[in-house]
């Protein structure tokens, strides 16, 4: 019964398939056969317009002879020359659009061609008297040309050979109305077969309409599911990180205090026993007293050092002088370093900011500053910061190479990931563009008061 049932399904549907592909096939052949019959037509009106086009220039270089033997003014001459230039252009094209016609009409092409050369050698031998020897012999040569009526053989030429394609005319109208006629009707046939196969596919289609919604129902659920399964991994990932990033953030803190304290409180006393050593022991000669020197020079280049990485894991002047100092000692020691013009503009007074937000502020500088030491290949660096009523503006900016010189290394990289990611933990939006006039890069932060600043009491 299941096996009756699909041959009974089949057997209209692979029918329509047959008629379908047969009426597609006519069409096609009708088709074919309207465009030949179209493009005969349309080649019959350029060879036309091709002759009618060689008719004006000829026309305007004769007129423009004309009105120089009258006037003897050189700008009239200008349609001549012109018609010189298009003549040959214009007969090429001729050639072309009767390559394939009978032999007569190539011959009388041929002549067309002959007289044209003979007509403008004449306008071209007047235009030389004139402008060699006197208006006055112009005259009488063209006077003496004029039984040669030469103009006369051109267009009875042309005439001729518009006659010969004129039989043609009708042929190629009723042969394009038979097309058309056949088209109507096969395009007529097709749009019933086609409302019948509309009719076919919707008898089967409907039988699965019901299942389709249903399918589509529970996709769309398991859309949803898998979306709010997916938003929800996303917030966790975003709280994990900025959570690992707080407790990165306390564990370099916490590392920058023991080397502060325990380091920094080694290297003093160390050196202060050198000193005291040094003035104890008795040394007069030179190496002695260059060795002394030598180490108490390592001892100031560990503090130094010491120093150098406390700032790196935890600037104590965020701490101690706010965020604006931290800032401005950041820009100048990375410039310091790698040799760049830098300038700043902050306010005068600080904003009371929380220390999660300032500590974020400030790596984002550091990253950013670190990217354009590695990849721009700048020579100047501007960081600026700006506080409206609502929001915190810090944008850091240099004349490097810009975006496309660092596609591919800078750019997507996980230090500007991070940089983005510490922007919208804070509610903020983080922007990387070209700079001014498309020279150089610029990173702009823009951080919501509310969100970083710290609660009055």
């Amino acid at each position: 019964m299941l096996g009756f049932n699909r041959r009974y399904v089949l057997a209209p549907i692979l029918l329509a398939l047959a008629l379908l592909g047969g009426t597609f096939a006519i069409h096609n052949a009708a088709q074919h056969r309207l465009a030949q019959s179209t493009q005969r037509v349309q080649s019959l009106l350029q060879r036309q317009t091709l002759l009618s086009n060689l008719m004006q220039l000829l026309v305007d270089a004769e007129n423009s002879q004309r009105d120089y033997l009258l006037t003897g003014e050189d700008a009239f001459l200008q349609p001549y020359r012109e018609a010189l230039v298009q003549r040959e252009p214009i007969f090429v094209a001729l050639r072309s659009a009767y390559q394939q016609g009978n032999p007569q009409v190539l011959a009388q092409l041929s002549t067309i061609d002959v007289l044209m050369s003979d007509r403008f050698s004449e306008l071209a031998i007047a235009i030389k008297l004139q402008q060699t020897t006197s208006r006055d012999a112009a005259a009488e040569f063209i006077r003496a040309r004029v039984s040669t009526r030469t103009m006369v053989q051109i267009r009875d030429s042309v005439e001729e050979l518009r006659a010969l394609e004129a039989d043609v005319v009708p042929t190629l109208v009723d042969a394009q109305r038979r097309d058309l006629l056949l088209t109507r009707i096969i395009t007529v046939g097709g749009l019933t077969l086609d409302a019948l196969l509309v009719l076919l596919a919707g008898v089967l289609i409907s039988r699965n309409i019901s299942r389709r919604v249903a399918d589509a129902q529970r996709l769309l659920l398991e859309k949803n599911e898998l979306e709010g399964l997916v938003a929800e991994r996303t917030t966790d990932l975003s709280a994990l990180s900025s959570h690992l990033q707080q407790v990165q953030e306390q564990e370099k803190g916490e590392l920058a205090r023991e080397l502060h304290d325990e380091l920094g409180g080694l290297l003093v006393a160390a050196k202060m026993d050198v000193t005291w050593l040094r003035r104890k022991v008795a040394a007069e000669d030179a190496d002695s007293r260059n060795r002394w020197e030598r180490v108490l020079g390592a001892l100031d280049s560990g503090v130094d050092l010491k120093r150098r990485v406390v700032e790196q894991l935890r600037p104590t002047l965020l701490d101690n002088m706010g965020l604006y100092t931290a800032l401005r000692w950041q820009l100048q020691e990375s410039c310091g370093r790698a040799g760049l013009k830098c300038e700043d503009s902050m306010p005068e007074e600080e904003l009371p900011i929380s220390s999660v937000a300032s500590i974020a502020i400030f790596r984002i500088a550091q990253e950013a500053m670190t990217n354009i030491i590695k990849h721009a290949r700048a020579t100047a660096v501007e960081l600026s910061v700006v506080v409206s009523d609502q929001e915190l503006i810090m944008a850091i900016r240099d004349d490097g190479i810009g975006l496309a010189g660092v596609r591919g290394r800078a750019v997507g990289s996980h230090g500007l990931l991070g940089m983005r990611h510490r922007v919208q933990a804070l509610g903020g939006t983080w922007f990387l563009s070209p700079g001014i006039n498309g020279k150089g890069t610029e990173v702009q932060v823009r951080l919501p008061l509310d969100r970083i600043q710290v609660a009055s009491a």
